[in-house]
C-alpha cells in the first residue's frame, strides 16, 4: 500500500493551524471584545463575531474531507477521476459557471464580479477556475500528441472571461502557469530563451518600481472610466502609500503603520490596533499586517520558512513524479503557491503593489481554500499510486 507524504501533510496542518489562529485574532477579537464592553445585552452579535472562524471550520471539514478520501481510498476506479471525460465534464461545469458570472456583472450593472450571485458575494469561483485549469493543462500537455487547438481555444476562452469580470491576478497566474510548463516540457531554446527574458524583465521592472517609489511619484490615470483604472490606482498607492490615507491609500498605509508598530517581536497576540481601522480585508488580503503587527518580524519569518519548505517539498515531489501528468499538476500548484505568497505578504509591507489575492492556507478565503487543499489532496493521491516515500 502507498503512503501519503507526511512531510507536505503536516506543513499544510500547521499552515492550516496558524490560519485560524490568525483568522480569529483579526476579525473575532476586536468585535467580540467591543460588543462585550459597549452592548453586552447584544449576544448575537458576539456570537456574529465568530462567522469567518466557523464558516471556515465547514470549509476545512469539507475540504480536508475530500483530502482525506483522495489520501486514504483504495478504489481503483478513482484512477479516471482526473483523465480523460472526467477533466472534460469539469471544465465544461467550470465555464458555465464563468459565464454566469460574467452575465451577473453586466445584468446587475456592477464594475467588477467574480461570485456566484454576485450582488450577495456569495461563492468565490476563483479557486474552483484554477483547479479546472490546471487539471486540464496538466492532463493535455502531458498526452504525447498534443491537440495545441483544444489547449489554446481553452486558455483563450478562459482567459476572455477573466478579463471581461474583470480578474487580472488569475489571468496572469493561468497565463505564468502555462508558460512555466511550456519552459519545462518544450526543450526549445527560443522559449526557454523567451520564458528566461520576460521573467528577468519582470523582476527588473519590479525593482526599477521600488526604486521610483522612494520619489513618490504619481502616473496619471490614463485608464480611467475602463475596467482597469484600478490597476492605474494601485500602482500610484504603491508608488506613494501615504498620498490618500483617508480613501485610496488607506489600507496600504495602515498595513505599514501596522507592520512598523510590530516591530522584531510584536505587540502581543490579540493586542494589534490597526486591524481595527483596516476595514474588511484585514483578514483577507492584509492578514499579513496583523501578523506583523501582533507577532512581529520573527514570526512572520517562521512562516515564510514553513511556506519556503512547503514550497521546496512540491518541487521534490514533482521532479520524482515519473508521469508528466502529475508533475506538470503539481508544478502548477507550486506556481500559484509561490506567487500567492509572495504577493500577499510583499503587499503587506509595500513591496508590491496591492492584488487582492490570498496567503495560502492562512487568509481567510473559504471558497480559495477550499479548491487548494482539493488539489494538495490530488498531489497526495498522486504521491500514494506512483511511489513510497524515501525519507
Amino acid at each position: 500500500m502507498g503512503r501519503f507524504d507526511t512531510i507536505l501533510h503536516w506543513l499544510v496542518l500547521l499552515l492550516t493551524l496558524i490560519g485560524l489562529v490568525e483568522i480569529f485574532s483579526a476579525y473575532s477579537i476586536p468585535r467580540i471584545v467591543y460588543y462585550s464592553v459597549y452592548y453586552p445585552e447584544n449576544i448575537s452579535a458576539i456570537f456574529k463575531s465568530l462567522k469567518p472562524i466557523i464558516f471556515t471550520l465547514f470549509i476545512y471539514l469539507v475540504g480536508f474531507g475530500i483530502y482525506f478520501f483522495l489520501i486514504k481510498t483504495e478504489s481503483k476506479k478513482l484512477n479516471r477521476l482526473f483523465l480523460g471525460k472526467n477533466i472534460l465534464y469539469l471544465t465544461i461545469f467550470t465555464l458555465i459557471l464563468m459565464f454566469v458570472v460574467v452575465v451577473e456583472r453586466f445584468v446587475f450593472h456592477m464594475h467588477a464580479n467574480r461570485w456566484l450571485i454576485g450582488p450577495k458575494h456569495t461563492i468565490l469561483i476563483t479557486g474552483l477556475v484554477i483547479l479546472t485549469t490546471f487539471l486540464f493543462l496538466a492532463y493535455q500537455l502531458s498526452k504525447k500528441s498534443i491537440d495545441w487547438f483544444k489547449v489554446f481555444f481553452y486558455l483563450i476562452l478562459i482567459e476572455f472571461l477573466l478579463i471581461l469580470q474583470p480578474d487580472t491576478g488569475t489571468f496572469l497566474l493561468i497565463l505564468f502557469g502555462f508558460l512555466t510548463i511550456l519552459f519545462f516540457k518544450k526543450r526549445n531554446k527560443w522559449i526557454q530563451g523567451a520564458y528566461i527574458f520576460f521573467t528577468s524583465l519582470f523582476v527588473f521592472v519590479s525593482l526599477f518600481i521600488i526604486l521610483v517609489s522612494k520619489l513618490s511619484l504619481q502616473i496619471p490615470n490614463f485608464l480611467e472610466g475602463t475596467l482597469f483604472s484600478h490597476l492605474i490606482d494601485r500602482i500610484n498607492n504603491y508608488l506613494d502609500p501615504f498620498s490618500d490615507v483617508t480613501a485610496r491609500s488607506y489600507q496600504i498605509a495602515n498595513s505599514l503603520y501596522a507592520v512598523h508598530r510590530g516591530g522584531f517581536d510584536g505587540v502581543g497576540y490579540g493586542f494589534g490596533m490597526r486591524k481595527i481601522y483596516m476595514g474588511p480585508t484585514v483578514h483577507t488580503d492584509f492578514i499579513f499586517a496583523t501578523i506583523g503587527e501582533e507577532m512581529g518580524f520573527l514570526f512572520a519569518i517562521f512562516i515564510f520558512v514553513i511556506t519556503l519548505l512547503l514550497l521546496l517539498r512540491l518541487i521534490n515531489l514533482a521532479y520524482r513524479f515519473k508521469g508528466e501528468f502529475e508533475r506538470y499538476f503539481t508544478i502548477l500548484v507550486t506556481v500559484e503557491t509561490f506567487s500567492m505568497a509572495i504577493i500577499n505578504a510583499g503587499m503587506a509591507v509595500n513591496l508590491l503593489p496591492s492584488k487582492g489575492w490570498p496567503y495560502p492556507l492562512i487568509s481567510y478565503a473559504p471558497f480559495f481554500v477550499l479548491f487548494y487543499i482539493i488539489q494538495l489532496g490530488i498531489i497526495q493521491y498522486f504521491v500514494r499510486k506512483r511511489f513510497y516515500e524515501v525519507f
